[in-house]
C-alpha cells in the first residue's frame, strides 16, 4: 500500500504543486488582471498549442495509432453528452444551471492535465497515447459546448420574453450557431496545433533540428505555466451563495462520471497507457473554457467559474484516489 500511495502522489503532485503556486501568487497580489488576460493568451494560443504540437508529432501514426482508444472516447463522450442533456432537462428547470450541469457533466480538462499525468504515469507511451486523443477532445468538446450553450440561451431569452421565439427564428439561431461553432473549431489553435503534428507524423516530413529543439524548449513550458496560470484564477468569493449546486456539479464530474465510465474502460478491455488517457479525459475537473463561455452567452457564469475552480481543488484528492485504486488492481 505505501508503494501504490507513493505511485499516486509522485504522479499528482507536481502538477497540484504548480496550481498552489499560482493561488499563492494569486494571494500575494502579484498577478493582476492583465497579466492573467495575456498569459491566457499566450498560453492557448502559442505555448499549448506547440505542446499539443510537439505531442502528437511523437506518435506514429502508422504503427501506433488506435482507432479502438479513439472510437470509444467519442461514442462514450456522445453518449454522455446525450443522456446528461435528457437526465438534466427532466430533473431541473432552472435553464441556466442545467446548462451548466449538462457541460460540465461530459467536458473535462483533459488539455491541461492529460499530458502532465500521463508522463508522470508512462513516460512518452502515456503522452503518446494521450495525445491520440487530444485532437477528438477539442472537437467533441466545442461543438457540443456550443450547441449547449446557444440552445439554453435561447431558452432564457424565449423565457424572459412575452412571445416566445418562431420555430423559424430558432432553427435560424441553431444554423448560425453551428456555423460559428465550425469556424471555432477550424481557427482553434488547438486544433490547428493538432492538425499540424498530424499533418507532419503522417507525410514523415523531418523538421531541422534547429526548429524541433526550439519546439520542444518552448512546448515543455506550457503546462507549468498553464497550471499557475490556474492556480491564479481560484476565486471561492460567494460561493456560499451556490454551495449546494456547486457542490452537487462537483459531484458529478469528479465522482459520478469517472464511477461510471473508468470502469467501463475496464470492461471494454483498456489497461496501462490507454486506460490512463481514457481514465483522465473522463475524470479531470471542469475546463476553465466552462466558465468563459458561461460569460459569454451570459449562463450562469458565477456557478460555472465557481464549479470550476473548487472542482480543480477537489480534484487533487480525487485524481489521487482514482490513480490510487488502479494501481492497487493493476490495471496502471
Amino acid at each position: 500500500m505505501p508503494v501504490i500511495l507513493s505511485y499516486s502522489f509522485n504522479a499528482v503532485a507536481p502538477m497540484f504543486a504548480a496550481i498552489l503556486l499560482g493561488a499563492f501568487i494569486a494571494k500575494r497580489g502579484q498577478a493582476g488582471d492583465n497579466e492573467i488576460v495575456f498569459l491566457n493568451t499566450l498560453c492557448f494560443r502559442y505555448l499549448l498549442s506547440l505542446h499539443v504540437f510537439n505531442s502528437v508529432l511523437s506518435v506514429d501514426f502508422y504503427s501506433e495509432f488506435n482507432p479502438r482508444l479513439v472510437l470509444t472516447f467519442i461514442i462514450v463522450i456522445t453518449a454522455l453528452f446525450l443522456a446528461s442533456w435528457l437526465v438534466f432537462s427532466l430533473a431541473i428547470k432552472d435553464f441556466a444551471r442545467r446548462c451548466i450541469y449538462i457541460v460540465t457533466s461530459y467536458r473535462s480538462n483533459n488539455i491541461i492535465y492529460a499530458l502532465p499525468l500521463a508522463a508522470n504515469l508512462f513516460g512518452p507511451a502515456g503522452v503518446k497515447a494521450a495525445a491520440m486523443l487530444i485532437p477528438f477532445t477539442i472537437i467533441f468538446f466545442n461543438f457540443f459546448t456550443v450547441i449547449t450553450m446557444v440552445c439554453h440561451r435561447q431558452k432564457i431569452e424565449a423565457s424572459l420574453s412575452a412571445a416566445r421565439l418562431s420555430a423559424a427564428e430558432k432553427n435560424t439561431a441553431l444554423h448560425a450557431a453551428l456555423k460559428k461553432c465550425a469556424f471555432e473549431i477550424i481557427t482553434n489553435p488547438l486544433i490547428i496545433g493538432s492538425s499540424m503534428g498530424i499533418l507532419f507524423s503522417v507525410s514523415r516530413f523531418p523538421l531541422p533540428s534547429f526548429l524541433r529543439n526550439g519546439v520542444n524548449s518552448i512546448a515543455q513550458s506550457a503546462t507549468p505555466i498553464s497550471l499557475i496560470l490556474l492556480g491564479t484564477q481560484i476565486k471561492l468569493k460567494s460561493l456560499s451563495q451556490n454551495i449546494r449546486p456547486v457542490l452537487a456539479a462537483m459531484f458529478l464530474r469528479l465522482i459520478l462520471v469517472p464511477s461510471v465510465l473508468v470502469p467501463l474502460s475496464v470492461f471494454l478491455g483498456f489497461r496501462g497507457p490507454e486506460l490512463s488517457a481514457l481514465a483522465v479525459a473522463f475524470a479531470a475537473p471542469p475546463a476553465v473554457t466552462n466558465l468563459i463561455m458561461a460569460r459569454n452567452y451570459k449562463v450562469a457564469p458565477e456557478l460555472a467559474a465557481q464549479t470550476v475552480y473548487l472542482s480543480t481543488l477537489a480534484s487533487m484528492f480525487s485524481i489521487f484516489a482514482m490513480i490510487a485504486i488502479l494501481r492497487a488492481l493493476r490495471l496502471f
